[in-house]
């Protein structure tokens, strides 16, 4: 499905009605990475109308005109959101790059939300910076790197517990979106000073009080786990949790217990009434 929103043609998919939530991928994925990742909670669950964007330069979405920072990227967001659900409150949920866009609502146009998923997303801007675990192993199935092939370093460095399961979810859900990349649209974004908001997310109006959940693997060589907690004053309903047995990737790794903590987080919405 395709709407136009800053002269480009976004593309997205929707399941469901209800009060909306907005599904914000990480880098190199697109759309198909969050609809893996979250579907599972809302087969048993109704109420929600999911909306799934392919962000700009990721998927089938162009690029935004350059430069491509992620102040842009945000105000994007959010005349996707005006375009698709006009007036409406949502949440969001956001995974990576797509969790630092979930902060950058979260302190911009907290009134607007109802509450906020933080997946696996830095609070410290700078990779350099980033107070991140050496790459570690904790189990490897036998004939992993057979089946990974020329990708099999790759998963090493993302994930601490690889197995057949690891590798299908790379072929289903990573592989597809790099090659939809615009690499260098993308690369550019992601400099600092262009990733960085103008405004400090932690620092910005009052801590966020709608429900909340911020997830960190405790084996994530990207974004890392200890600076997250840093935050946590800024979130005084949030729902905290840092996973063993997970990289970069927390629910390819813990599926049952990532569904669970998002059923809690949904339910605990709708207790709100919504918000």
């Amino acid at each position: 499905m395709l709407i136009q929103v800053d002269g480009i043609d976004v593309n997205f998919e929707e399941r469901g009605l209800g009060w909306p939530i907005l599904m914000l991928h990480g880098g190199y994925l697109d759309h198909r990475h969050m609809m893996d990742e979250m579907e599972p909670a809302f087969q048993h669950h109704d109420g929600w109308h999911r909306l799934y964007p392919d962000l700009p330069a990721h998927g089938h979405t162009p690029t935004l005109p350059r430069p491509m920072t992620f102040d842009a990227i945000l105000e994007h967001v959010i005349r996707f959101m005006d375009a698709v659900v006009p007036g409406q409150r949502f949440a969001v949920a956001g995974m990576s790059a797509g969790g630092h866009l979930a902060r950058g609502l979260a302190a911009k146009s907290p009134d607007r939300l109802l509450g906020v998923f933080i997946n696996a997303a830095p609070f410290v801007i700078d990779y350099e910076r980033r107070d991140l675990p050496e790459p570690s192993t904790i189990f490897e199935e036998d004939g992993f790197a057979d089946k990974a092939g020329d990708r099999t370093d790759t998963l090493r460095f993302l994930q601490p517990v690889r197995d057949t399961a690891l590798v299908e979810w790379d072929t289903l859900c990573l592989r597809p979106a790099l090659s939809l990349l615009d690499e260098a649209a993308a690369l550019e974004s992601w400099q600092p000073e262009n990733y960085a908001f103008s405004f400090n997310p932690d620092e910005s109006g009052v801590p966020f009080s709608a429900p909340s959940l911020i997830l960190a693997g405790r084996q994530d060589t990207v974004a890392g786990y200890r600076d997250t907690w840093k935050s946590v004053e800024h979130f005084p309903r949030a729902t905290f949790a840092t996973l063993d047995g997970c990289g970069h990737f927390i629910a390819p790794a813990k599926r049952n217990l990532f569904r669970s903590l998002i059923i809690d987080w949904l339910e605990r919405m709708e207790r709100d009434g919504g918000g």
